[in-house]
């Protein structure tokens, strides 16, 4: 499958039969212009001690990425009642300098969301047409890394925050920009909650049993879901 003009070369490309309302869906989730509801958050109880310091450690611990990265997605959005698929190529050569590309289904660019050094911003591909708007405004997105979320790490260093635990024994983090989310038996990252320039990005990676890179990442805004599947590399 040929890529008309995408941007960089190498980025990797899923394949298949896709639309472009996917693309769309995407789009938003990713970007995060839309304010997103908060839900109702777990009843937690403040960590003091050496638990307090052994969350901490667990934590820092899952933030542990090697770059560069590279990885594609396949999967299902579902928007307003619609399951539409979606397709992505991630390239980070560092945690600052991340392109997310996503495609129509003859493997043609429609956008890439840029991640250099805190400001997220989003370019057009040749089969953008209408979409998206050439008057995207960047976001100042702080220390984030889309191949960190991805991968199933945080996404923000986790240097500091509380430390507290749920009723189910799921270690809590809440730092400056996300709040991380062990599984009950503390092994490994299930969820983390991000704070993007005002705006607020729900991941989970259900089914996860060890610390590699999740199988399987879900994104959710305002009741839309994207669930990406990581393609065997």
């Amino acid at each position: 499958m040929k890529v008309e003009h995408a941007f960089p070369r190498n980025l990797p490309v899923a394949r298949g039969d896709r639309g472009v309302a996917a693309c769309h869906a995407l789009f938003f989730l990713a970007v995060g212009v839309f304010a997103l509801v908060a839900g109702c958050a777990p009843a937690r109880q403040r960590l003091v001690g050496e638990e307090a310091r052994a969350a901490a450690v667990f934590f820092t611990s899952a933030a542990d990425v090697s770059f560069p990265l590279r990885a594609s997605f396949s999967g299902i959005a579902e928007i307003s009642g619609r399951s539409v698929p979606v397709l992505a190529g991630l390239l980070s050569r560092t945690e600052s300098e991340e392109i997310l590309g996503v495609y129509d289904p003859m493997g043609h660019a429609v956008l890439f969301l840029h991640n250099e050094g805190g400001i997220m911003f989003v370019t057009r591909g040749p089969a953008a047409k209408e979409f998206p708007p050439e008057d995207v405004r960047p976001l100042d997105a702080g220390p984030v890394s889309l191949g960190r979320i991805l991968s199933g790490a945080p996404g923000y260093p986790a240097a500091g925050g509380e430390a507290s635990i749920t009723e189910s024994g799921a270690w809590v983090l809440a730092g400056r920009g996300q709040t991380l989310f062990s599984d009950p038996s503390r092994r490994v990252l299930s969820r983390a909650e991000y704070d993007i320039s005002g705006k607020r990005v729900t991941v989970t990676y259900p089914g996860r049993n060890s610390p590699g890179p999740p199988r399987t990442v879900e994104v959710e805004v305002m009741g839309n879901k994207v669930v990406f599947r990581r393609d065997a590399e």
